[in-house]
């Protein structure tokens, strides 16, 4: 005969092995609510000239869409900086920020490494993470620290997850060595750019491949990440809202922190899903997670195809050129 799980016991479950998503047990899509436009920033890496200069994009996000927050990339890469002996070219990015508009301000992520950090032989001390800080990030610190529409830096982008082959040599992968990063560089930005904010590293979206992302998010607290930072920094794609709500997961961490929650990347592929997702995503967060201050949209511009697989504002496909989203923000521009 078999015997059923009495419901303390299925609810003990729930909180040890990771909630509903493990067990097949879904909660109820949250409803529809409008999102606070206050809080709602995007992504722009200006590299798609096709949708106007930086000044013009700029423009168009101040102007037409209303939002006052932007985040940029400024990634140390081999057109930047091309030998260990060659300076730096900032060219691109100072046209970034020379031209932020009145009313904006522009969270700065710095991330990534040239080809020549692959070799051991270049690392200051034998170490890849100091070179990292004191070759790329505190240049950029000093660099902009004087801009005022700069609000902050953030110490890299998804530490666990390798994007470029060369930052491998960093060993990222492992919250400790990701940690000791976040150390020095919240120390060179706090010493070159006092008055700005530092963030943390987003993982991946916190509350998928659950409980993998959050326990990073977990370890880097229990190390002292939280001393280190102004503000903790996440990134929430997807869905998984069990995962935000149960015992111990995403919700109870992030309240647990005393800090200001930014989330720096957000969005949801096709454009005419985009304004759903955040009108259903973004107010269930902010509900259960109260410290949550800005939501910045992935992405701007995005020129992928097919268009179903498209994050973008605006896109390149000639039947989709602008997103729900788009025309929602644009429609209730303030």
């Amino acid at each position: 005969m078999k015997k059923l799980i009495p419901l303390v016991i299925l609810l003990s479950l729930l909180s040890s092995c990771g909630g509903g998503e493990l067990l097949g047990i879904a909660l109820d899509p949250p409803k529809r609510q409008k999102i606070d436009k206050s809080l709602v920033g995007v992504n722009d890496f200006f590299v798609d000239s096709q949708f106007g200069s930086i000044s013009e994009q700029y423009s168009d996000i101040r102007s037409n869409l209303g939002l006052r927050f932007v985040r940029i990339l400024v990634a140390w890469t081999d057109s930047v900086q091309p030998s260990p002996g060659a300076s730096p070219n900032f060219g691109f990015y100072d046209n970034i920020l020379n031209n932020i508009p009145a009313g904006v301000d522009v969270l700065i992520t710095v991330v990534h490494t040239p080809s020549w950090m692959s070799d051991s032989a270049n690392w200051i001390n034998g170490n890849p993470r100091e070179t990292w800080v004191k070759r790329w990030l505190e240049p950029v610190a000093k660099r902009y620290a004087s801009v005022g529409e700069v609000v902050g830096f953030e110490v890299f982008n998804e530490p666990e997850r390798v994007v470029v082959a060369s930052d491998t040599a960093l060993g990222l992968t492992s919250a400790d060595n990701y940690f000791e990063m976040l150390r020095l560089g919240a120390a060179s930005i706090r010493a070159n750019a006092p008055g700005k904010k530092v963030l943390n590293a987003a993982t991946e979206s916190i509350q998928q491949n659950y409980p993998t992302k959050l326990d990073y998010n977990r370890r880097l607290r229990d190390l002292g990440a939280v001393d280190l930072v102004d503000v903790w920094n996440i990134h929430y794609y997807g869905t998984s809202y069990e995962n935000v709500v149960i015992s111990n997961g995403v919700a109870s961490f992030l309240n647990s922190l005393g800090k200001p929650i930014w989330v720096t990347e957000t969005g949801q592929q096709g454009p005419d899903k985009q304004l759903a997702y955040v009108e259903t995503a973004w107010p269930f967060l902010k509900q259960k997670i109260s410290s949550i201050e800005r939501f910045y949209y992935y992405q701007y511009t995005d020129t992928t195809q097919p268009v179903t697989s498209n994050f973008g504002l605006r896109t390149t496909d000639s039947s989709f050129p602008v997103s729900d989203l788009y025309v929602y923000l644009r429609d209730n521009a303030s």
